[in-house]
């Protein structure tokens, strides 16, 4: 409901993250008159410290200050820049090569792809790039699901988990730069929802290195009281790099006995396959951020049948009752420990393979102050930047 310049919100039930749901830019309000769909953005409205000046789709974008903005009513955004550019479809080789250069205004200048990765070596062996890069948590956890309506047996989704070589599988990410092993579907720079889970110490019954603990495996699956329900199709999206991954799974997996079938999928139409629950396999490689930094966009989604990306085709009661309760928890404390330990149980049922907390290497020009990579988005915090 919308009176004057207040807009009001009436829920149909409690939903105690719903501050952080109007953070998205959906929630930007703008004029009935000039909301004019998909060509809005030709000609948006301002109501910030920045208005376009000039748009070229595919070429360039020119922010100018707004003199109908007033600082005074705005404590968020200090607006250091007067003129912001941004220029599209510039290549990544070529934008790392000119950062590194930084020379004219490129000295002020930022992309928001990462460092190119034949110069990762460069960039951050040489001290002279120090203080411009950065190389932090990036918003997503990579991970394989487990499709328990195919693998139904925990103790054989454990052993997935116990047998799988993680480390083969960073090395071919990229290694360090890749990111940090994952031990669960919640990531450290969420913040106060993280907590260690201790899946690869002793969640499974005994610790698991990265390049996995086959006696563990197979000692998981004679547990199992069955066979495992060879083959495992394994569905990925296929590039150079994933057919490299899949052929890590095959060789780390066999070690178990465990036969793994590798469905290489077109990129572009790839989760249109795996969302659909009578075409996917049973193992399928999947990235997931929370839209905010609540794990109500992380654990409901993934594992409940209201979520939209549970690809680990997930439905507990018990669960699914657990997460409701979490969602509504008003105090912020309690809410994060009942989604630590949410995500801990996930973890112990091996609803996925958690593989890597991914990071990300970027470079700025010497004369930009306040870089750092922002949690939610994964992107610059653009509202701070400063150019000297």
């Amino acid at each position: 409901m919308c009176e004057g310049n207040k807009i009001t919100f009436h829920l149909v039930q409690p939903a105690a993250d719903f501050n952080y749901t109007t953070t998205l830019s959906a929630f930007a309000p703008v004029r009935k008159d000039a909301d004019k769909g998909e060509k809005y953005d030709d000609a948006v409205l301002s109501n910030g410290p920045y208005k376009i000046k000039s748009y070229v789709k595919k070429d360039k974008l020119v922010l100018v200050r707004n003199e109908n903005w007033d600082p005074a009513t705005d404590s968020l955004r200090p607006a250091y820049p007067d003129t912001i550019e941004y220029v599209f479809s510039q290549p990544n080789a070529l934008i790392t090569e000119r950062l590194m250069a930084d020379a004219g205004s490129d000295s002020a200048a930022i992309s928001p792809d990462p460092v190119d990765p034949a110069k990762l070596a460069q960039v951050f062996s040489d001290a002279k790039f120090e203080k411009r890069r950065v190389n932090e948590f990036d918003p997503y956890v990579r991970y394989y699901a487990i499709n328990t309506k195919k693998v139904p047996n925990v103790k054989h989704r454990q052993a997935i988990l116990a047998c799988l070589d993680r480390d083969a599988l960073r090395k071919i990410a990229g290694g360090e730069y890749a990111g940090d092993y994952a031990d669960g579907v919640v990531k450290p720079n969420i913040g106060q929802d993280y907590a260690p889970t201790g899946l690869w110490d002793n969640l499974l019954g005994d610790k698991v290195d990265a390049t996995g603990n086959v006696a563990l495996g197979k000692k998981l699956i004679a547990e199992s009281g069955a066979a495992f329900p060879n083959p495992l199709v394994f569905d990925y999206g296929k590039t150079e790099q994933a057919d490299k991954a899949a052929a890590a799974v095959v060789a780390s997996l066999a070690r178990c006995g465990i036969q793994v079938k590798p469905n290489g999928l077109e990129v572009g139409g790839y989760y249109g396959v795996v969302l659909d629950p009578a075409k996917q396999g049973g193992m399928s490689a999947g990235g997931w951020a929370p839209d905010w930094l609540n794990a109500s966009t992380v654990i409901p989604e993934l594992f409940t049948p209201s979520g939209g990306f549970n690809l680990s085709q997930y439905d507990d009661k018990a669960f699914n009752d657990a997460v409701d309760k979490a969602k509504a928890i008003t105090d912020r404390a309690a809410q994060a420990k009942a989604w630590q330990e949410l995500n801990k149980q996930a973890s112990q049922l091996a609803l996925t393979v958690p593989t890597r907390f991914g990071l990300e290497q970027r470079l700025t020009g010497s004369k930009i102050g306040n870089a750092y990579i922002w949690g939610p988005y994964g992107s610059w915090p653009y509202a701070l930047l400063s150019a000297q």
